[in-house]
């Protein structure tokens, strides 16, 4: 089993957990191997005891939220699968919701609805946790999560610290827990009381924005957006729609969107990207980078 052991399996044994774990059932592309153990965590401090437990043993190990903006090696990953889903408790405190790291964003939006909360509508039809977005931090429409955080908790060297807003470090699809070994744990968003009627009308915009975006298994957008210019623009302009690896390839909706065609492997996906990049660099001139993030080994 590699630098995986049974022995490691065992010292986890207290968590609960799945032997035989499949990323291609828990990533929102369909893609990816297998991990020989998933940890399902069910609230904040025990996600935090599991990755303390793991760290201290140097087991290999990821974390997943929703399995939207990954890719997972066609080998999977020799180690652990740390699925954060169950720790998605949510609260509302007066024009605050805090929430688990794997609270799903439309969970958050949903508490601030009912709040009468204005702020959040952006997080409509976002397929993601609380703890992947603010890592990355996501957004659209010209919104992100650096606009709604006020503050995040984090494990970061074995302690337990909250970082404000302004020490995340937000950026364009950046965060400093990219840059930091660090395991979120949950978030508290600022918003402000709101009129409903306007609010609902926020979340019908977004919803009819986002209906044309493309439907199938895939990571979401690929690319970042470059040298000012939108990524799938580029990619458009250089004549990629339509382009195919194996079972993988580019959305004639949107340029940026890389769908499974029902069989893609990990190696499909891996060399649509390269040829999609390549194609941009000569027409353009400028080299596009990912914004979803590996798993397992490339």
């Amino acid at each position: 089993m590699g630098v995986f052991s049974e022995q490691m399996a065992a010292d986890l044994a207290g968590f609960p957990g799945q032997r035989g774990f499949s990323f291609r059932r828990h990533t929102t592309a369909g893609i990816g191997g297998a991990a020989p153990l998933a940890l399902f965590p069910r609230d904040a401090a025990e996600l935090a005891a599991i990755v303390r437990r793991l760290r201290e043993a140097h087991i290999p190990h990821c974390l997943l939220g929703n399995g939207s903006n990954v890719l997972v090696s066609d080998a999977g990953l020799d180690g652990v699968a740390v699925v954060t889903k169950g720790a998605n408790a949510l609260s509302v405190r007066g024009e605050a919701v805090v929430a688990e790291c794997g609270a799903m964003l439309a969970a958050v939006l949903a508490a601030a609805v009912r709040a009468g909360l204005d702020g959040a509508a952006f997080l409509q039809g976002i397929p993601a946790t609380v703890g992947g977005a603010i890592f990355m931090n996501a957004g659209a429409g010209g919104r992100c999560m650096a606009d709604i955080v006020h503050s995040v908790t984090a494990l970061i060297g074995g302690k337990v610290c909250t970082f404000s807003a302004a020490e995340c470090a937000f950026g364009y699809k950046d965060s400093i827990f990219q840059k930091r070994d660090c395991c979120i744990l949950s978030a508290e968003f600022k918003l402000k009381k709101g009129d409903l009627h306007s609010i609902l009308s926020d979340i019908d915009r977004v919803k009819r924005r986002r209906s044309a975006l493309p439907r199938g298994r895939s990571m979401g957008c690929v690319f970042r957006n470059a040298g000012g210019r939108s990524a799938g623009e580029l990619i458009e302009r250089a004549g990629c729609k339509g382009m195919a690896c194996g079972g993988a390839f580019v959305s004639r909706e949107h340029a940026n969107f890389m769908i499974n065609r029902g069989d893609a492997t990990a190696a499909d996906f891996v060399s649509l990207i390269a040829c999609v990049r390549a194609r941009v660099l000569a027409q353009a001139g400028i080299r596009l980078e990912e914004e979803i993030r590996y798993i397992g080994v490339f």
